[in-house]
């Protein structure tokens, strides 16, 4: 076969070229510690990797919201042992105040410190965690609950309607003496004497009575009666994996206004019957107090448990990241000590290649004369 002198330099740029480009390739995986760096250079395990990286991405992103939902869960632990702590102490001073010893200006001094203790409960109950107000239900961006003055609260009511009729038909459509109702168009409190509704207390701003069918304190407050919680009763959830959530909150009214135990009446009724000298009043609360005790310690109960299984599922998040990472590593990293025998193999293959294309290409006429 002949070799004509064009395809014999041709040919010799041509290996030269893969040479150096395997040179090339070879040290630009040794600086970058990468096997894989373009999908020419492993299609099939590229596509794995890229589908490993996008589960990485789901694992940082669930690890962020975990790491949010274990803050606002440590928040609320917080608090709820606080409220505990403050209860423990309003139950002390009620079995101190029930005493036949104790006198109106010792109860007075204890119903101070209720006020006090009803004050530091109602800013937890108004607490943020970041920006959101932690015990708002789902409404997060305005507090939740309402000051209330012990020394106005009124009593009881049955119900709330905007004149005699509407309370009438609240009630079941009849009435017996000593029925009650707020007017939510005048204010005023009603209450039917048996004979006719005539007004038990006219509105005044600050003035405050538990509704009984609403289950609930209201508040006189800028010319209407208001909820003393202005947040809903609504839940929400986080999600912490692809097919997992997990529900964080628990609305105020749960855990402050619970029928079980309500922490905010419990103590506002100490606070009045201490300023009353109201001895069978100040015995009355000691059993509430216990109650909203153990409504507050079986919500605590409920966090802890949330807090144990974000705990697992972040120890689990934390494996599988490892699990996948190794993966990728393998597809995708290199083999130094293989890289850098190639390396020094394709170097000696290279100076080779170049001795010999010396030798060739300094051949001429002369040398055949």
């Amino acid at each position: 076969m002949r070799v004509s002198n064009r395809f014999l330099y041709y040919q010799i740029v041509k290996d030269l070229g893969k040479s150096t480009e395997k040179l090339f390739t070879l040290n630009n995986q040794i600086s970058s510690g990468k096997r894989v760096t373009k999908p020419s250079d492993d299609p099939l395990g590229l596509a794995q990797v890229l589908i490993y990286r996008t589960e990485l991405n789901g694992f940082e992103q669930f690890q962020k919201t975990i790491n949010f939902a274990d803050g606002w869960l440590t928040r609320m632990d917080s608090i709820c042992t606080g409220v505990d702590d403050q209860l423990g102490r309003a139950s002390e001073l009620a079995v101190q105040q029930a005493s036949a010893t104790a006198d109106a200006d010792t109860r007075a001094g204890a119903a101070a410190e209720i006020k006090t203790i009803r004050q530091t409960i109602l800013s937890q109950g108004n607490a943020k965690y970041g920006d959101k107000y932690i015990f708002g239900g789902t409404m997060t961006q305005s507090p939740p609950f309402l000051w209330a003055n012990a020394e106005l609260l009124q009593d009881d009511v049955d119900t709330l309607a905007a004149d005699h009729a509407g309370a009438v038909a609240n009630l079941g459509g009849a009435v017996s003496a000593g029925d009650r109702y707020i007017n939510t168009t005048d204010g005023n409190i009603y209450e039917y004497d048996g004979a006719a509704w005539q007004v038990s207390a006219a509105a005044s701003e600050g003035f405050s009575a538990v509704v009984n069918d609403q289950g609930g304190l209201y508040i006189y407050s800028d010319g209407q009666w208001v909820s003393q919680y202005r947040g809903n009763d609504s839940i929400f959830s986080v999600k912490i994996g692809k097919e997992d959530t997990v529900e964080i909150n628990i609305p105020g009214k749960e855990l402050f206004m619970n029928p079980g135990g309500d922490v905010f009446m419990t103590l506002m009724r100490l606070e009045r019957a201490l300023l009353d000298n109201d001895q069978q009043g100040i015995q009355n609360a000691l059993a509430d107090i216990e109650n909203s005790s153990k409504t507050v310690m079986n919500k605590l109960a409920k966090v802890g448990a949330i807090a144990n299984r974000l705990d697992n599922t972040k120890a689990i998040i934390r494996r599988s990241d490892v699990d996948v990472k190794e993966r990728v590593s393998n597809i995708e990293d290199l083999d130094y000590a293989d890289a850098y025998t190639q390396l020094k193999n394709q170097q000696t293959i290279y100076e080779a290649s170049l001795q010999s294309t010396a030798l060739i290409t300094s051949m001429s006429l002369i040398d055949f004369i």
